[in-house]
C-alpha cells in the first residue's frame, strides 16, 4: 500500500532517541504539519545542567517550559494560569516558578538549570518555590502523546521511557531571526549539532508496540443482530479508563481476522451496519471497534496523530484477542503507513457504504 507517510517520520528511530537522552543528549522531536508543525528541544528534567539551558537559551526564543504529570503539578500545588484555556491545542501553562534556595534572579541558565531538577525531585517541595518565576510547568494529559499528540506529552512519555523521572524541560527551536524551524531546517539542525531527530508519530507506534494499553472488562455478551450473531467485548484503557466497545463476528484467529473502526457509540451507527452486513454476507471473521471521544481527540492532537492513536489502540484489541496480524476493513485506505503498531496489517480491503 502506498502512502504519503512512512513508518518512521524522524532521521532517527525512538530507541536510538532514548539511548542519546540517556547519555544527556537532547533530543529533536516534530509535531505534524496539521498540527503545530515545529519541533522542540527536549531532555529529562533531572539532567538539566547550566551547559544545557544556555544551549537551548541559544536556539530558542528563551522561554523554557517543564512539563510535569498530573500528579507532580497536584503535589507542587501549581494551579493553572488561567480558568478557562483558550490556547487552540489546550496546552495547560501553570504559573510559573522560581527554586527558592541557592539562586539568584532564576533567569540566569544556572538558575533555571536548578530549577528545573527541583521540579523532577520528588523531595522537593512546593514551600520550595518562589511564583511567579521564570520556568513555564505544563501539566501533561495523563496517557501521554495517546490522549494528546503534544510536545509537552511527547516529552513526559520520553523520560519515562528514557528510566528518569517523568518530567522534563522543552522550548521550540527557533532560527537567528526568530522565527520557528520547519522540517528541512530541523532536519540541518539536528545533524549539525549530532542529535537525534523524531516525530510524535514515531513515539505513539513506539509505544503501541511495546507496551500493553488496554485491558478487557467482563465476560463477551452474545447479541443478535439483523445481520446475525455476534459478541460485544468491552476493554479500558490502562491509563484513563476510556471505554471501547468491540462487536465480534466469529472466530478471530491468528491471522485474517478483518478490523473496522467506528466512529461513535454502538447504538446507531449507520457504518457499523453496513460493516456487520458485509462480514456476515462475506462469512468473515472480524472486530467492530468502536471510538469514543474521536472530535475531541483531534482537537488536541490533529486528525492524522488523532487516527493514528484511534488505529493502534483497535489493534491492541485485536491482539489481545489472539491476533497477529489482521485485514483492515475501510471506507478509504489510511493516510498513514500501517506499519510499526505492534499488529500487522495483512492488506486494505476497501468498503462501500452506499
Amino acid at each position: 500500500m502506498s502512502t504519503p507517510y512512512s513508518a518512521n517520520l524522524g532521521t532517527s528511530t525512538v530507541a536510538e532517541a532514548l539511548d542519546g537522552l540517556k547519555k544527556g543528549q537532547f533530543v529533536v522531536v516534530m509535531d505534524n504539519e496539521d498540527r503545530e508543525n515545529e519541533g522542540d528541544l527536549i531532555m529529562p528534567a533531572q539532567l538539566a545542567t547550566e551547559a544545557s539551558l544556555a544551549f537551548m537559551i541559544r536556539y530558542s526564543s528563551g522561554v523554557i517550559c517543564a512539563p510535569l504529570t498530573s500528579d507532580r503539578i497536584d503535589e507542587l500545588q501549581l494551579p493553572l494560569m488561567v480558568p478557562n484555556n483558550t490556547e487552540v491545542r489546550k496546552c495547560k501553562f501553570t504559573i510559573t516558578v522560581d527554586l527558592n534556595e541557592g539562586t539568584t534572579t532564576g533567569i540566569s541558565a544556572a538558575d533555571r538549570a536548578a530549577t528545573i531538577r527541583a521540579l523532577a525531585d520528588p523531595s522537593v517541595k512546593a514551600r520550595s518555590f518562589n511564583r511567579p518565576g521564570h520556568i513555564f510547568p505544563l501539566l501533561a494529559v495523563d496517557g501521554g502523546v495517546l490522549s494528546r499528540a503534544g510536545h509537552t506529552e511527547a516529552a513526559v512519555d520520553l523520560a519515562r521511557l528514557a528510566g528518569c523521572t517523568p518530567a522534563a524541560y522543552i522550548c521550540e527551536i527557533n532560527d537567528d531571526n526568530g522565527r520557528m524551524l520547519r522540517r528541512p531546517q530541523l532536519e540541518t539542525f539536528a545533524a549539525t549539532h549530532g542529535l537525534h531527530l523524531i516525530t510524535i508519530s514515531d513515539l505513539i507506534r513506539y509505544r503501541f508496540s511495546h507496551e500493553t494499553l488496554i485491558q478487557r472488562v467482563g465476560a463477551a455478551v452474545p447479541l443478535q443482530t439483523p445481520f446475525g450473531a455476534c459478541r460485544k467485548v468491552a476493554y479500558t484503557t490502562t491509563f484513563d479508563a476510556t471505554r471501547f466497545d468491540a462487536l465480534v463476528v466469529g472466530t478471530i484467529a491468528a491471522t485474517g481476522a478483518h478490523v473496522f473502526f467506528v466512529d461513535g457509540s454502538i447504538d446507531g451507527s449507520i457504518e457499523a451496519q453496513f460493516a456487520l452486513q458485509w462480514l456476515t454476507s462475506k462469512k468473515a471473521n472480524g472486530v467492530l471497534v468502536f471510538v469514543p471521544g474521536y472530535e475531541a481527540l483531534v482537537d488536541v492532537s490533529g486528525e492524522l496523530m488523532a487516527k493514528q492513536s484511534i488505529f493502534g489502540m483497535g489493534l491492541q484489541i485485536l491482539k489481545e484477542m489472539g491476533a497477529s496480524s489482521a485485514v483492515l476493513l475501510a471506507k478509504t485506505a489510511p493516510a498513514f503507513d500501517t506499519k510499526g503498531f505492534g499488529t500487522a496489517i495483512e492488506r486494505v480491503q476497501l468498503l462501500e457504504c452506499a
